[in-house]
């Protein structure tokens, strides 16, 4: 898997329509291209900073999709009244298990299955915190 990361130079009072383009337009285009795996965005509300992930399945692929991802790219830093700051390309070798395009789906499916999972974790982990202050012994909840 490969990635590409752009980040962008922008005005915080843009963040959430440049958000709102990545998922109504950026997305499905991207997936039209071929090889596209998911997206993350990641902002910072307060300097209007935004860092933009797109994995792919193979260099190819994201070699393929450059010539449209600099247009792209581009244009929604202008229309932001931003600047593309910086754009790099990296192989993924190491990723949590699970397809990255999940990510694309609607946020709060994605996320609220993740929270369930940590919330099960916690309370495990709690478990084994009472079990190693109390000495050994499990504590009655």
């Amino acid at each position: 898997m490969y990635a590409r990361v752009s980040t962008f130079e922008g005005v915080a009072d843009h963040i959430d329509e440049e958000v709102r383009v990545a998922r109504e337009e950026f997305i499905p285009a991207a997936q039209k291209s071929g090889g596209f795996e998911g997206m993350y965005v990641l902002v910072d509300h307060e300097s209007g900073r935004s860092v933009t992930v797109t994995f792919w399945s193979s260099r190819e692929a994201m070699q393929a999709s450059e010539e449209k991802a600099n247009h792209d790219r581009e244009e929604a830093a202008h229309d932001a009244g931003g600047a593309v700051a910086k754009v790099e390309r990296y192989e993924v070798v190491l990723s949590p298990p699970g397809p990255v395009s999940g990510v694309t789906d609607t946020v709060g499916d994605t996320v609220g299955g993740v929270t369930g999972t940590v919330g099960g974790a916690t309370d495990s982990v709690r478990g084994v915190t009472d079990n190693l202050l109390g000495g050994g012994e499990e504590k009655q909840r």
